[in-house]
C-alpha cells in the first residue's frame, strides 16, 4: 500500500510528528501489516520535500523492507579499503552504514539502513543505551530519523521489541487499520509502549479496508449506472456536492 505523501492527512501528521523536539521518530503497530512501512516512506518523502534530510531505519525484523539500491562489492584501493574499515568500527558491526535503499512496494529511492541480520547484533541493539548512541550520532549528519519496527504484539527472538525501539526515540506514533485490529490488541500495544516511558503521541487510523460512506456510495454509484453515463454524472455530482458526506468524523 502506497500513501501519496502530499495527501492533506500526512500534511498533518508531518506537523505533528515533527513537532520541536522531535526529530527521531518511530512508527509502531500492534499487528502486522497494518500501514507502518507506507507510513514511514509518506513521512520520510514529506520530510525531504521540506528541505530537510532525513534517514529511514529498518528495524522491522519481522518484515524487513528495504533494500540497498546498490550491492556493489567493494574492490577499490587501500585507502577506500582502509575508510571502509573505520566506517565498519563505527558502526561495530551491528548496522551496515547509510545508502541508497528501496521499497519493493515503493519506487522511491531514499537514504536509509536495512535490518541487522546477525542475532549478536539483534542482542546488543536490545540493550538499553545502544540504539540511543546510534540515534545520537544519525542526528549529527541527518535533520531526521524515522525508523520502521516490529509488531509491538508480535514478539519472538529474532526482534528487536518495538517498545525498546520507540523509547529510543523523541516520539512514536501507534499505526491502526481501522475494522481489523481487536481492541484488546491496540490496548496491549499502548500498555507496552507506555511501560516502556515511549513518549506516544498519538495514533493514525488506516481506513484502507473501512471505506467512508461517501466512497461505499460512489462505489454503488459506479456500479448501478455504469451503463448509463448521464444518471452517473447526476448522482455523482450530488454525491460529491454534498457538504455532509465531505465533513471528517
Amino acid at each position: 500500500m502506497n500513501i501519496p505523501y502530499q495527501n492533506i492527512e500526512i500534511e498533518q501528521i508531518f506537523y505533528q510528528a515533527f513537532a520541536p523536539g522531535h526529530r527521531a521518530i518511530a512508527i509502531c503497530a500492534a499487528e502486522s501489516g497494518e500501514g507502518v512501512t507506507s507510513l514511514v516512506l509518506a513521512l520520510a518523502q514529506r520530510q525531504l520535500l521540506a528541505g530537510n534530510s532525513v534517514l529511514v531505519v529498518d528495524l522491522n525484523l519481522y518484515h524487513p523492507t528495504l533494500v540497498p539500491l546498490l550491492a556493489i562489492e567493494d574492490t577499490l584501493a587501500t585507502h577506500n579499503n582502509k575508510q571502509k574499515i573505520t566506517m565498519d568500527r563505527r558502526y561495530n558491526g551491528l548496522f551496515v552504514p547509510p545508502a541508497l535503499t528501496i521499497n519493493d512496494k515503493n519506487p522511491v529511492v531514499l537514504t536509509g539502513i536495512t535490518a541487522p541480520n546477525k542475532r549478536e547484533s539483534v542482542m546488543k541493539l536490545r540493550k538499553e543505551g545502544v540504539l540511543e548512541l546510534f540515534i545520537e550520532q544519525w542526528l549529527t549528519q541527518y535533520d531526521s530519523v524515522i525508523i520502521d519496527t516490529s509488531p509491538l504484539n508480535r514478539m519472538n527472538a529474532n526482534n528487536i521489541p518495538a517498545e525498546r525501539v520507540a523509547a529510543a526515540c523523541d516520539a512514536v506514533i501507534l499505526m491502526v487499520l481501522a475494522g481489523k485490529t481487536p481492541v484488546a490488541s491496540i490496548s496491549n500495544a499502548i500498555t507496552k509502549l507506555n511501560n516502556a516511558q515511549a513518549h506516544f503521541i498519538g495514533s493514525v487510523i488506516n481506513d484502507r479496508d473501512n471505506p467512508s460512506l461517501k466512497d461505499e456510495l460512489l462505489r454503488e454509484i459506479d456500479r448501478v449506472f455504469s451503463r448509463c453515463n448521464w444518471l452517473h454524472k447526476y448522482f455523482s455530482g450530488l454525491i460529491n456536492k454534498n457538504r455532509l458526506l465531505t465533513l471528517e468524523i
